[in-house]
This record gives structure tokens, sequence and C-alpha cells, in this order.
């Protein structure tokens, strides 16, 4: 529950955690609701990663927006990545084209990579599709090789997409084109 609470303050940019907000949570992934917005995001990512993926949606699915957002080590100072970096997102190992759509910088609480809201329903196709994980690996032009940032399993999105589309009056499959 610690990761949780971390993930949605870095996530929402909240430095306190509201006592009213609701929440859910199934397998590697948990939504909450915290006053007209919708979280969806991950619990845990693999061994010797750190950050979040965080799907946000406001009112009737508007303002959807997907990030991974990352979390710094204790005592862990500059950005985890250089701003010649790409973002490369795969699906069960497999590369797919929406890292192009993410830019990297600096987040409210570490540094983040999120995508235009006009990609998060291909988004959320890709990552309902996925048989087991989706990752995070940036390509670090200066060092000439791909890092991997986060392994998320897949196990729980569904059920707290459909939990966060009941909240905040949305289909999932289904969201607004604005």
């Amino acid at each position: 529950m610690k990761f949780l609470q971390l993930a949605l303050a870095a996530a929402v940019s909240l430095a306190a955690f509201p006592a009213s907000a609701a929440t859910f949570e199934s397998g590697n992934w948990a939504a909450a609701k915290i006053g007209q917005t919708c979280h969806v995001f991950t619990q845990r990512a693999a061994r010797d990663t750190t950050g979040a993926l965080v799907f946000s949606f406001g009112p009737q699915g508007t303002n959807a927006g997907f990030a991974y957002e990352y979390a710094p080590w204790p005592g862990e100072t500059g950005a985890p990545w250089d701003e010649g970096d790409f973002v490369l997102l795969e699906v069960d190992g497999q590369e797919i084209w929406l890292g192009e759509e993410m830019f990297a910088g600096p987040g409210p609480n570490g540094y983040t990579a999120g995508m235009p809201r006009g990609f998060v329903s291909e988004m959320i196709a890709a990552a309902l599709g996925a048989q087991s994980s989706i990752s995070v690996n940036f390509d670090r032009a200066a060092h000439g090789e791909v890092w991997l940032y986060g392994k998320f399993a897949t196990d729980g999105l569904a059920a707290s997409l459909t939990r966060a589309g009941a909240w905040c009056g949305f289909d999932p499959n289904r969201l607004p084109s604005s």
C-alpha cells in the first residue's frame, strides 16, 4: 500500500492524500478518484526499476492522459535520461509505435514521459491487448544502448480501468475525441 500511495501522490501532484479519495486495487494496478479526476496506475514495477504507469481521466473521460512517472531513487540527483533520448514502449516484449508519441521531461515529483491525449485511446487498446507486460525503455543515444526503466505486469488493468470508468462516467474503450 505504501508504493500505491507514493505512486498516486507522484502521479497527481498532491502533497497530501485526501481521506475522501475512493480507491480500488486489482492485481498490479489500482484506481483512485480524487475530486472529479480518476487515475489508473501501476502499483509495482519489475525489480531494480522505479516509477509507475499512470492513466488519468476527467469527467466522462475528458482530458485523458497517459504517462510514465519516474520516481528518483533516494539520493538520486539529475535527470534519469538525456534531452536527446527517446522513449521506446514495448507490449509483451515487442516495440510499439506509441513510444514515438511520448515526450520526456521534468515532472511534479521527479521526471515524466507523457503522450498527447489524442493517443491515449490507442495506448489503452495496446495495454489491454497485452498478455503479460508493458515496458518503458529509453534509447540512450549518448550511451549507444537501450535502458529499461520499468516493466509492468498487466494483470488487474482491465478491472481498474472499468472501476475508473464507473466512477468518472466513461467507457475506457470509447474515450471522447476531444
